[in-house]
Order: structure tokens, then sequence, then C-alpha cells
């Protein structure tokens, strides 16, 4: 067993700067591959080149999308395609309802036959299905588990000349000198792409992710027959008008960035970059090698290692075997799972970017629980502002403040549309997250009770019940969220997230304390850094200006407090006038009503029947109407009146 587990270790590659990760090996994985002459050494630290230009970057990978000419023609034909295939769908669809169908199974088989259309039109629209899968806020839970499937590989081999063409473009050699060996049957086939395993000169093994021909050209045609089908499906409102704005924008930001593979490898070594900061979660990416990649060409390590899905599906089956040989290789499934989740929150609150889609498929763990993230085509980013709502949402969790979670999801949210109905969508969040909080306090629940998952799937039911559309990045941290929780609580039941934010937010502090503390020792013994002085440089010129501000203000010959003060008064004179004089109209008018009562009941007789006379058009009594009416409009006139006069007051330049 010691044999075979260093013979497992032999063929992990992961990182070209730490010797605890890379093992040489002993003999070539692939046999009868072509000999070449080395590789010129290109290798140089890229690290600098990942911040610089990153949005110059996506605006010219859009532009250059977008600004692919296709021909009318092609989208028609796309689009009667489409229409075909959706009016096959639609008619079993309607025919299952007629018949009266069990709910659950009829959600099931129409959710076969969604999928097999999407699969069948292929291109967008299956980047359109994985997309909905993980939408639960659109489509209901049964259509996202199908559609699920379509994560898995799709599509054809590449042409061994089109992969040829890709790598001499980059490289300006043929395959059979820019690698040592190359391997023609890929290792993964997805829409986008194909991924090949090959060796570099140098010995690296490495895995060549290579973009399909023509992926561009077809993907704009099948963007624009999408668009205009989603603005007819609102045009005829069977989605709700904007509910698929956000689902437009998501697909063709996530085609831009899995189009480009720069895009890509730059999330890819950012995250690398900082997980290696924080040894401790040991989490990590394979590196890339930047000079054999291009915006249609990747390279990076091959990595080996067990899928996470073989260890989960080994814990669900009680495979005492799988489970003995994992110990063996020192992999123990209590702290991948803590790993996982304290990977979750670095991400959310101390890395530029979090891997948007860490399903069991992009998580590989080695010996040592070790965890590799591959596949890095959509990852989300937060905003300053967002980053410090997520902290706040995650204290209120470890403080178990359902209340104020719920608050903070509405505040990642903003700007909603106050149409939606909010308030009724807050009070059905709370009630149902009170609900799911007892199942993660309860020590009798199952695993998926135990974990944020029953609170997010509550929250994704919610807003498609209201029609509420959500940010991108809310729906890729929900998404983000569910499967490191998912995960983590498979693989460790018992888990507390709780606990484990709580663990990880001490760290933050700690680390906070222990920069402070150096900081303070240092200048007390060295004396202020030169940073300080700039600081307080700054601190002096915002001083002088708030100086110099006061100063004009006092000097302006046009100000005078008297003045202010004498305009105040004159404002609280004229008010109290304006009450005194509206009071007084109505004594007046109460005083001529008991006069009114002193008459003879023939004078009486005489004034109510011109009152009523001038007042037949008002509803009541003529004498009390008019007088009403004549106070009313008194009491308007004056309020217009001084208050304009008051107005008029302000705006008096005094000397």
């Amino acid at each position: 067993m010691i044999q075979q587990n260093q013979e497992k270790r032999r063929t992990l590659f992961v990182a070209e700067d730490d010797p605890t990760w890379r093992i040489p090996p002993a003999r070539p994985i692939f046999e009868n591959w072509p000999g070449s002459t080395a590789l010129p050494d290109q290798t140089r630290d890229h690290s600098a080149d990942l911040l610089k230009a990153d949005s110059e970057l996506t605006f010219q990978t859009a532009l250059r999308t977008t600004a692919v000419k296709v021909g009318p023609i092609r989208v028609l034909r796309r689009l009667l395609r489409v229409t075909y295939r959706s009016a096959f769908f639609s008619s079993g669809w309607l025919w299952h309802r007629l018949r009266k169908m069990e709910v659950g199974k009829r959600q099931k088989l129409d959710a076969r036959r969604f999928r097999e259309l999407l699969e069948g039109l292929g291109g967008v629209f299956i980047k359109l299905g994985q997309q909905l899968s993980q939408r639960p806020d659109a489509l209901p839970p049964a259509y996202c588990d199908e559609l699920r499937t379509l994560l898995k590989d799709i599509g054809a081999k590449i042409a061994a000349a089109d992969v040829e063409a890709a790598i001499r473009r980059r490289t300006g050699r043929p395959v059979s000198e820019a690698f040592l060996q190359f391997n023609w049957e890929p290792i993964g086939s997805a829409s986008v792409a194909c991924v090949y395993r090959a060796q570099l000169h140098t010995g690296e093994e490495v895995a060549v992710k290579v973009r399909r021909p023509g992926i561009v050209k077809a993907f704009a045609a099948d963007l624009k027959a999408v668009d205009w089908i989603l603005h007819l499906v609102e045009v005829l409102t069977i989605w709700r008008p904007g509910m698929s704005q956000h689902l437009r924008t998501e697909l063709k930001d996530l085609l831009f960035e899995e189009l480009d593979f720069r895009k890509e490898a730059r999330y890819q070594e950012l995250f690398r970059r900082y997980h290696k900061r924080r040894k401790k979660i040991r989490v990590t990416a394979p590196k890339v090698y930047h000079e054999y990649s291009s915006e249609d060409l990747m390279v990076s390590d091959y990595v080996d290692g067990r899928k996470m899905q073989e260890i989960l599906n080994a814990i669900d089956q009680g495979n005492e075997e799988y489970l003995a040989d994992l110990k063996s290789d020192g992999i123990e499934p209590k702290k991948l799972a803590k790993q996982l989740v304290r990977s979750r929150y670095y991400s959310f609150h101390e890395c530029p970017l979090f891997h948007g889609d860490p399903h069991p498929a992009n998580i590989l763990v080695q010996p040592d629980n070790r965890i590799v993230m591959i596949d890095f085509g959509a990852c989300g980013v937060f905003s300053e502002r967002d980053r410090n709502l997520m902290w706040q949402l995650n204290h209120y969790y470890s403080k178990e403040n359902v209340g104020g979670m719920v608050n903070m999801v509405i505040a990642i949210m903003e700007p909603i549309d106050p149409v939606r109905g909010v308030h009724q969508f807050k009070k059905d969040l709370l009630d149902a997250w009170w609900t799911g909080f007892y199942g993660i306090k309860s020590h009798h629940a199952e695993w998926w009770e135990r974990s944020s998952v029953f609170l997010w799937l509550k929250y994704f039911e919610l807003v498609r019940k209201h029609e509420i559309p959500i940010p991108r990045n809310m729906v890729r941290m929900v998404r983000a969220t569910l499967l490191y929780d998912t995960v983590a609580a498979r693989l460790y039941p018992e888990i507390n997230v709780f606990k484990e934010f709580r663990k990880y937010s001490d760290g933050v502090a700690r680390r906070a304390r222990r920069r402070i503390e150096e900081c303070a020792i240092r200048q007390l013994l060295l004396g202020p850094d030169d940073s300080n002085f700039l600081k307080l440089q700054q601190i002096a010129d915002v001083g002088n200006g708030i100086l110099h501000r006061v100063q004009r203000f006092l000097d302006d010959p046009e100000f005078s407090f008297a003045a202010v003060a004498g305009k105040v008064y004159s404002a609280i004179r004229s008010f109290v006038r304006m009450l005194l004089l509206c009071g007084g109209f109505a004594v007046a008018g109460v005083v001529m009503t008991a006069i009114f009562k002193l008459f003879s009941p023939e004078q009486r007789q005489e004034v109510w029947q011109l009152f009523t006379q001038a007042g037949q058009w008002l509803p009541g009594e003529g004498f009390l109407k008019v007088i009403s009416v004549l106070w009313f409009l008194t009491a308007l006139i004056m309020v217009v009146a001084y208050g304009r006069r008051i107005y008029l007051r302000f705006g008096d330049v005094d000397d």
C-alpha cells in the first residue's frame, strides 16, 4: 500500500515554487511520442502583468466578440431551427398537462425533454442550459437537476490541423517542437474547448486547452437568436418583463470570459497566488504557463488527484475500502470540509475574486488534504460595498441573527424595483429562514439541513415566486455558497458553519492586530515610515484647504450673522402673524355665528335664505358652509402670502 501511494504522488504537479507539492515523474507517462528539440527558456514572472489593464482586456474581448458580423440568413436559419424544436417541445409540454399527469412525474419528463432540446440546438443553447442549471430562481429544481448533465463532457474532437494552428499561432512552432510529448486524444471535451495532455521540454506535464475554431461566430449568431427569443418570451408575458435581463447579461459576460482564455488564466493565477498566502487553508490552483497561452490557447500544470465526486460517492455508499485508501493517503473528509468552508470565506472577503462554480467535478484532492480547484471560466468579483455587506451577513450568520441576515441580503440585491413587492418578499424570506435556522441548530437534522443549503434554496424559491431579478454576482455568490456548503456538509455532516466563520474572523482579527503591532514597534525603533510623512502631508493639505474655505466664509462681505439672525426673526414673526390672522378669522366666524343666533326668527329666516341661495352649490347648511369656505380661502391666501414673504426675505442681500 505504501508503495502504491508513493506511485500516486509521482504524478502530482501543482506549484513550481513549493517543493512539497511537486515530485518529478519516474518515467514518461505516454510512450511512443515523437521527440523534439528543446524549447528556449521563456519562463518569466508574470505576476506583475496579471492586474494590469484587466478592464481594458475585458472591454477589448467583448468588443471583438460583439463586433463579429453575422449574416441575417444565418441568424434566420438558427431561428427557424429553434422555432421548430421549441414547437415540438411545447406540444409535448401541453399534452402532458392535458393528460393531467402527476406533477412530479410531469416535471421530470418535461425537464428531460427540455435538456434534449437545448442539447440538440447546441452552441450557446448548451451554455444557456448550463447557466439555467444553476438558476433555481428561474426554473424549478427538477429542471436544474436535469440540466446539470450538460456540465459533463459534450462535443466532438477538434481537428488536429486546428489544434496545430492554434499552437503555432502562439509559439511559432509546430506541436512536435513546442512540446516534448503530446497526446492527441482529448481528456476533456466541452462546447467551447477541448483539453489535451502534454509534456514540456522542461519536464512539466501540462493540460493544453484549445478553443474550438469558429466558435466565436457561432456564438455571436446564437446570442442574437437567444436575445430575440427572450424578448419575445417577455412580450408574450410568459416571463415577467425584465426577468431575462440579468440572465441575458450574465450569459453574454460568461461567454466573453470563456471565449478569451487570457481572462481565465488571470483568474486562475490570482486565485492560486492569494491562496498561497494562507498555507493553512491548503487550497490552490494549477500554475499557468503564460508564454504558451493566448486568447484561444491555455497551458497549465496537469493536476492528478482524486475527484471530489468519487470521495462523496464513497461516503454516501459507505465504501470502507475506498475510505481506508483515503486515510492511507492522509486524506480526512472532516478536514477537507473545514478547509473548503474557510476557503470560501477567504475568497469572499480577502481575495480579489472567488470561484463561481466549485462543484465536485472542479475539485481535486491530493494526499495530505491538499485541494486543487480547476476550471476558472466563471468567477465572481465583489465591490468593496458588497464585500462589507457579505462580511456583515456572515457576522449575523455566526451570531444567529436571522433578521440581520435578511437585511444584508436585501442590501446586496439593491437596487430593487419597488413594484416587485419587496416588503412581502422580505417578510416571506424572514419566515422561511427562521424555519431553516431551526434545522441548522438541531443536532438530529439531516446533513442538507445543517448547512446554508436550505436557506439559499428557499431564497431562490421566493425570488422566483415574487419575480425579482437579482444581480449576476449575487447569483454567483449564492451558487458558490451552495456548492461549497453542500460539498462540506456531505464530507462532514456535523460541520458547524457558524463556528467555522468565527474561527476565520478570529484569524483575520489576529492578523490585523499583528500587522498593527509590528508597524508600531518598527516605527518606535526606527522612526516613522516614509509613507507616514506622505499621509501627514496629505492631512496638512486638507487642513490648509479647510482653513482657506473658512477664511473666505468669514471674510465674505456679503455674509453677516446679524443678517441671518434678522432673517430668522423675520420668518418667525411672519409665521406667528399668519397663525394669529388665521385664528382671528376663525374667531370672527364664531362671533358671527353667535350674533346670528341672537337675531329674531324673522331676521334669521331672511339671512338664512340669503346664505342658502349663496351657498346652494355647497353641501350642508348654507350659513355654515359659506363661513367655512370663506375661512378656508382666507387661511390659504395667508399661508401662500406669508410663505412667499419668508422666501423673498431670505433672498434679500443685507449690507
